[in-house]
């Protein structure tokens, strides 16, 4: 009888073994498209794009890449191009009017993707993407599906072709002249923590007769939160959108502005601000990033220490007659790691590329579409066209030298020319750079993990949204206002606690909830 209930129970697990490997969906397999994939099909495309002043074409219909995508899957484009001025507008009547375009470029929607495909605008992509669009798919699922999740919405919905292949890049950081580092005894890589730039700063400003040997704009805020980053706080109110910053803290989403950093924060910049270390004029200094008034000090010498894009090292370096050199974002013990800045690429499944529900044949456009991500596609669209902008040497494509040295044109305005479609990115550095310059990221980088940074993927919802607008801005004019009162002593520190209240009562606390409940549901998308 035992032998009997063994075998049966034996019998029975191996029945609910087999059950369960019959559940278990097989594991994807890739298979690529054979391209061509039509003869002669159109695909109108919808794009906010404006060919450079200096550009080859008189049409962007006429550019080099059309006719190599047309050449390769068999597809025409026919670019229906709107001016940057009047782009926005016409798109947003082109959707009121219910005519849609087969695919529209750079899409987003103000109520967000998920509502852009409930009103049968985007086509929900989801079910499609590993069999129509496999090579798009794979760079989704690659990285332990990272990007899988974050260009799904709340809903499990997938409406948008996002640019993959991106590096995380520091485009702003600090700076340094190499003499004045040499003069006073000091290198880059002694100067990394709070202490040790208060020194330089010190000594540069006695040395040389400097009003304010550190540069801040008018916001009291350096780009990419540099210095306060040093304090476990983002505090810099984003230029591009005036919004308030946030970061995430073990799960918890947190504004710096309630936070023990941003007084440590104020309190320092208040000291500095006391002992002449940055200008008694600060709040008049504009905060735009073409900053007339930074070029000019830099041009003559008079600020040590500044913050600014890569991309303008070498001009600085022309205009002042010397090297300038990045310098290390700032900490407060050496060794420490900043958990602000440098994160991963900001992907979001609410703007891209989109397949709207006026296209007739979705496969068709999937298909054409996979074939930017693809391996053959993946050279030009970085590139441009191999014995025109690019050679190849040792199996490596090298961007020709005219490129970037015709009198006249930027390399990034001759390129236009050669670049449309750039959906996997290269990370191509415009050549032409100095050494200073190429090392700026990796410098910059070197002490950044990211960590605490909130993913661009979570979106709020519309409820949401409205309750965080409702009380965003007044926060923020709050914010600017007393922070600036803070440090240049027009209010003591001690009034900082009923700042923080104040703020509260304005509805900082709804505002996180809205951050939060948009958070959580983006880490629990499958």
């Amino acid at each position: 009888l035992l032998d009997t209930v063994d075998t049966l129970d034996e019998q029975i697990v191996e029945g609910m073994q087999a059950e369960e490997e019959e559940e278990t969906e097989p594991e994807w397999e890739y298979t690529p498209i054979s391209y061509p994939i039509s003869d002669g099909v159109t695909l109108d495309y919808w794009i906010i794009w404006e060919l450079s002043s200096d550009t080859i074409y008189n049409d962007i219909n006429e550019h080099k890449v059309i006719g190599m995508l047309e050449d390769a899957t068999g597809v025409r484009l026919n670019v229906l191009a709107q001016s940057q001025a009047a782009g926005q507008t016409n798109t947003d009547l082109m959707i009121a009017s219910g005519d849609y375009p087969d695919l529209i470029g750079g899409f987003s929607y103000s109520t967000g993707m998920d509502a852009a495909i409930e009103d049968e605008v985007v086509v929900n992509i989801k079910d499609q993407i590993s069999e129509w669009s496999p090579d798009y798919y794979k760079y989704l699922i690659e990285d332990d599906e990272a990007l899988w999740k974050a260009v799904q919405t709340d809903e499990g919905n997938i409406g948008a072709y996002v640019v993959v292949g991106q590096e995380a890049k520091i485009d702003d950081g600090m700076m340094v002249f190499q003499y004045m580092l040499d003069e006073q005894d000091f290198d880059v890589e002694n100067l990394k923590t709070i202490d040790q730039y208060e020194q330089y700063l010190t000594k540069a400003k006695n040395a040389y007769g400097m009003a304010a040997p550190l540069y801040l704009p008018g916001d009291f805020m350096l780009d990419n939160d540099a210095i306060c980053s040093a304090f476990g706080v983002a505090l810099k109110i984003s230029a591009m959108t005036g919004d308030l910053p946030w970061t995430v803290v073990d799960g918890q989403v947190t504004c710096g502005y309630l936070e023990d950093g941003f007084t440590d924060y104020v309190t320092l910049m208040h000291s500095w601000f006391e002992k002449g270390l940055i200008d008694s004029d600060t709040a008049s200094h504009p905060t735009e990033y073409r900053d007339e008034d930074l070029i000019g000090l830099i041009a003559n010498q008079q600020v040590a220490v500044f913050n600014r894009g890569s991309g303008l090292i070498d001009l600085f370096a022309n205009i002042s007659g010397k090297s300038v050199v990045p310098a290390y974002y700032p900490v407060l013990n050496e060794g420490d790691q900043l958990h602000i800045g440098g994160g991963d690429p900001a992907v979001s499944g609410e703007s891209g590329l989109v397949i709207t529900t006026g296209c007739d044949d979705l496969e068709l456009a999937m298909k054409f579409i996979n074939y930017l991500y693809t391996d053959d596609f993946y050279i030009p669209a970085n590139y441009g066209i191999e014995g025109e902008t690019y050679d190849m040497v040792n199996g490596e494509p090298v961007i020709q030298e005219w490129t970037y040295t015709t009198p006249g044109r930027s390399f990034s305005s001759v390129m236009m020319d050669y670049q449309l479609f750039t959906q996997v990115s290269a990370n191509l550095e415009t050549p032409g750079q100095s050494e200073a310059a190429l090392s700026c990221n990796p410098l910059w980088k070197s002490n950044m993990d990211g960590e605490w940074e909130y993913p661009e993927a979570a979106a709020m919802t519309m409820d949401e949204s409205d309750s965080y607008n409702q009380r965003a801005g007044d926060i923020v004019t709050l914010c600017q206002q007393y922070t600036a009162k803070f440090i240049t002593g027009d209010m003591s520190l001690d009034e900082i606690p009923s700042f923080q209240d104040m703020i509260r009562s304005t509805g900082i606390d709804q505002c996180i909830e809205a951050k939060q409940s948009a958070y959580d549901r983006y880490m629990e998308r499958d």
